[in-house]
């Protein structure tokens, strides 16, 4: 069947603001322009892959922002609202600190993975361009796969729910302590969560981010990087507070949780079910998992990160190993202050209730400390609406998704991808709104990470293929300025494997249906990449739906993407718009 022309050739601009020495050139080997690497196509032309994004030096970040840039992407809401759910499948202290640390064990081998791919291919797109890199054929099947993954999952909806639930808290206050008998002190905590006002304030907080990034970029850097900066203080104050509870310095009886391995108690009603099963630790990881997420996002931007191999090899390690350090130390705060009993009820607030405990009710506790935790929810929002829409307006200038033209523009400054800023808004607005349970929370973080782990998988998968075939010329000193050992990606692949699979394995945890739609719905995921494929692919370009568009790189380094419809292969215009190359096309976001 014929397939879509999505890049052809080199292409010289016509525009007159531009001049004749504009010029792009693809990029898989070395291309014409030294920077990049460039193949040929089956027809002898070379066919562009993806795109170099080149942006002024002021506009870049250097490696203290790239950190800030992960630690307020990691640090987010998980690490203040995940614990409960933890506690709540694995029913055991022991357990559930060693989870935090094969999470961030996991995390570093990841970030090793990734690493590789990034100092190799030192562009924005992340999976999407080392997917593309590994899978080419069928063609454009991994790309369709990973844009039906991160359009509809990669997205601020958890965030912005988690900063309306703390800023309500924070607002209307609660009239209950820990204390109090059964889970009266989570019922009135929560009371809110769900509700239209809920919703409401997700949605105004979603859309002011936006808003901020697409108008007003280098203040949303700025703000990215304080509230990096107030989340590494808040946390400091978490595990201070959990020394103070060590000490015995604390209101009422210490929990005593260290005495044994699973400390002792229950969390009511989830032992007998989920203690030794594969299907909760599964889930269990998967929230260690979610709460580590985003060591990702640099690979999203480094086309507008400042010498990148360099800067991502120095940035992530020390943005993942501070975070890895404070993980550790804040669940052990957690558990000298709370009994299991009680923060396995404590939903989507446990940080709230954990200082409550510690000092007692007072202003502080119920109103600033949840202040405190709804600028940490923001701060992650502020970080995934940076960095996501980069990658979409990927997807959007490749023509893979509909209304391509409108999703890549960067109107009306060419500061920031409006359009794909906007799409992410849509889908998280979608999700705030579509949501009616007060456990939606950790459902999309649960799908969120589930189905972004089949993407990994395949990533790490690709690697070993990549670095044990010879005829990838992967291993040349053009391509390889980092190495990720491969028992490290093993392992990384198989702990991610162990995720995906477990949930299907039958067990009383996943008669509810919460659960049970994480592993269908993110497996699913593929299959409907694979049909979004087919229709996009084979069914439109044999229809004469087909979609060229070219690169223009402008004098301020920033780039510009014109669009041109083309016939399918085959046919006598397609081939004369072959040969005519860049002349011609509209604009999107010009």
């Amino acid at each position: 069947m014929n397939e879509p022309t999505i890049f052809e050739q080199p292409i010289h601009s016509k525009d007159p603001e531009v001049g004749e020495d504009a010029i792009y050139m693809p990029e898989y080997g070395v291309g014409a322009n030294g920077r990049g690497p460039s193949r040929i196509g089956e027809e002898g032309e070379e066919e562009d892959d993806f795109r170099d994004y080149v942006f002024p030096e002021d506009r870049k970040l250097g490696t203290w922002s790239t950190a800030f840039l992960l630690i307020n992407r990691v640090v987010g809401a998980g690490i203040f609202s995940t614990p409960s759910s933890i506690i709540h499948n694995t029913n055991s202290v022991g357990a559930t600190l060693l989870f935090w640390v094969l999470g961030g064990v996991m995390t570093f081998c990841g970030l090793a993975v990734y690493l590789e791919f990034g100092t190799a291919i030192p562009r924005s797109g992340g999976e999407k361009v080392y997917l593309e890199r590994v899978y080419r054929k069928p063609k454009y099947l991994a790309t369709c796969i990973f844009a039906v993954q991160f359009i509809l999952f990669a997205i601020s909806t958890a965030g912005s729910i988690s900063f309306s639930s703390y800023l309500l808290r924070c607002v209307l206050g609660s009239s209950t302590t820990p204390s109090e008998a059964g889970g009266q002190a989570q019922e009135e905590a929560t009371k809110y969560d769900g509700t239209w006002l809920n919703r409401g304030i997700a949605v105004a907080a979603i859309t002011v981010v936006c808003l901020i990034h697409a108008f007003l970029p280098r203040l949303g850097i700025w703000l990215s990087n304080g509230l990096g900066v107030f989340k590494l203080v808040l946390l400091s104050l978490v595990v201070c507070t959990g020394f103070a509870a060590l000490a015995g310095r604390m209101e009422g009886e210490s929990p005593r949780n260290f005495s044994s391995f699973d400390g002792p108690g229950d969390a009511t009603g989830m032992g007998k079910d989920v203690a030794g099963s594969a299907a909760g630790y599964a889930l269990a990881l998967l929230q260690v998992l979610y709460s580590y997420g985003g060591w990702e996002n640099a690979n999203y931007v480094l086309s507008e990160v400042r010498d990148a191999p360099r800067t991502l090899r120095r940035a992530a390690p020390i943005a993942i190993g501070t975070v890895t350090v404070f993980y550790v130390l804040a669940n052990i705060a957690y558990f000298a202050a709370m009994t299991k009993d009680e923060l396995s009820k404590s939903g989507v607030v446990p940080t709230a209730i954990f200082f409550t405990r510690v000092w007692g009710p007072s202003a502080f506790t119920d109103r600033v400390m949840p202040l405190f935790l709804s600028f940490s929810a923001l701060g992650n929002v502020f970080a995934q609406s940076f960095a996501m829409p980069r990658v979409k307006q990927e997807l959007a200038k490749e023509g893979t998704l509909p209304f391509s033209r409108f999703w890549a523009s960067d109107w009306p400054e060419q500061k920031s991808p409006t359009g794909a800023i906007l799409l992410h808004w849509i889908f998280t607005v979608a999700l705030i709104l579509g949501s009616s349970t007060k456990d939606v929370y950790q459902f999309l973080s649960n799908i969120f990470t589930y189905s972004g782990n089949w993407i990994k998988v395949f990533l790490g998968i690709g690697l070993l293929y990549l670095n044990y075939t010879p005829a990838e010329n992967w291993n040349t000193p053009e391509n390889q300025r980092f190495h990720s050992y491969p028992v490290l990606t093993v392992f990384w692949v198989v702990g991610l494997l162990y995720t995906c699979a477990a949930p299907f394995i039958p067990n009383t945890l996943l008669t509810k249906v919460h659960f049970s739609v994480v592993p269908a719905l993110g497996t699913g995921m593929l299959v409907i990449g694979v049909v979004y494929w087919v229709i996009w692919a084979k069914v439109l370009p044999a229809l004469g739906f087909s979609i060229q568009h070219e690169v223009v790189v402008l004098p301020d380094g920033s780039e510009r993407v014109k669009y041109k419809r083309v016939r399918p292969r085959g046919g006598r215009g397609g081939a004369r718009r072959r040969r005519n190359g860049g002349r011609g096309g509209g604009r999107a976001g010009g």
